[in-house]
């Protein structure tokens, strides 16, 4: 989510030159990238309230050929948080307006090595790992700032603490192999992400410490213009089950769909579409069935789009009292525009029905400003 968050809104990328950096004449061993993202958030119906958000974030690839280690890189990525939850505080959905809310503080997002192998069609990859890196990546929908549209939600409930994803990632190891027309990704990552009493902790296991949290996904090229992905997890602990009774349960697994494709285009201008659909196991997840999509348009400069994201809670979730309402939907109208090579921002209008799945919470109307910059 981060990674097309930093590409989306900021717009390029810097790279740290210089002689101590080079190996001879070639390309820089290391490239390195600061950006800025800032929210600015109001809730105008519902419950009323305004918050700001910010992301500092501090990435750097280290490329192995460049001194001599051929098939080798690493990749480290840090990030400050701070501000307040427009989400936690205000709205109170459950699928978040701001994909960058996050428990304040600095903490380490990656920080793995890889190899290229197989003559450069795979690659494996060991250390901290973002899983929503490789597996879950909506392209089309990575412009807008509601969460779901970055992982589903289906998937992003799991786990005491989440997957690993922003803003608290696990160890992991995951490998790749990419064909012409498909490409195949498996993940091997701990259970637990961080510490789940202590939420702004970063804590680095050995894979499968605390169980594991395996993911499988096959991605399809159906032609030059649309893609299909196909993507299944599971855990291997139980989990207590979601009614609130004395009783654990395996079989915490679920499985997603996207499709995207290019509509139409028009010289630089296009118009975009992606549909997801994900399930997870209602028994133990209160989101049982999440369907998310939209359409963009627009080109290097300039980029419209409108989304919804449409999370249904489970029976035994409903039965058990985690909502009174079925689902929460969020409909996005968002448009993002370069100012310059370093300067994004996105106007962003989004209404929530039945947010947090309460009955007696009104539907919420947001409105934000979101900037973004590339700061070296």
């Amino acid at each position: 989510m981060v990674r097309h968050l930093a590409r989306a809104v900021a717009g390029g990328v810097a790279v740290l030159g210089g002689d101590a950096a080079r190996a001879g004449d070639g390309p820089p061993a290391i490239d390195a990238e600061i950006s800025y993202v800032g929210d600015s958030m109001a809730s105008l119906k519902g419950e009323r309230g305004m918050r700001y958000m910010g992301l500092l974030d501090m990435m750097a690839d280290v490329d192995g050929d460049a001194i001599g280690l051929d098939g080798l890189s690493a990749h480290v990525n840090l990030q400050w948080a701070h501000g307040g939850a427009i989400s936690g505080d205000v709205v109170g959905d459950g699928q978040g307006v701001s994909n960058i809310e996050a428990p304040p503080g600095l903490r380490p997002l990656q920080a793995y090595v890889a190899a290229r192998i197989g003559g450069g069609r795979g690659q494996v990859k060991a250390g901290l790992i973002d899983l929503n890196d490789d597996f879950d990546e909506q392209a089309v929908g990575a412009m807008f700032l509601n969460s779901s549209h970055g992982i589903g939600a289906d998937f992003a409930q799991t786990g005491l603490n989440g997957p690993s994803i922003f803003p608290t990632t696990a160890s992991a190891v995951v490998m790749r192999w990419t064909e012409p027309g498909w490409s195949v990704r498996l993940g091997l990552f701990d259970g637990v992400s961080g510490d789940p009493d202590h939420p702004r902790r970063t804590v680095v296991r050995f894979p499968g410490e605390s169980g594991l949290l395996m993911v499988g996904e096959v991605d399809l090229a159906l032609d030059d213009d649309t893609q299909l992905q196909l993507g299944a997890w599971s855990y291997t602990r139980s989990f207590d089950a979601v009614d609130g009774g004395a009783r654990r349960l395996s079989g915490n697994s679920g499985a997603y769909v996207m499709g995207q494709t290019m509509v139409l285009s028009r010289g630089e201008q296009r118009l975009d579409a992606w549909l997801r659909l994900g399930i997870a196991n209602s028994a133990i997840n209160p989101v049982g069935t999440y369907l998310g999509g939209g359409l963009t348009y627009g080109g290097d400069r300039s980029s419209w789009g409108l989304a919804f994201a449409h999370a249904r809670l489970g029976d035994p979730a409903l039965r058990a009292g985690a909502g009174e309402r079925r689902a929460e939907t969020n409909v996005e109208l968002s448009w993002a525009f370069r100012l310059n090579d370093r300067l994004t921002i996105q106007p962003d209008v989004q209404y929530i029905f039945n947010p947090g799945w309460a009955a007696g919470r009104a539907d919420a109307l947001v409105v934000g400003l979101r900037f973004g910059a590339v700061l070296f």
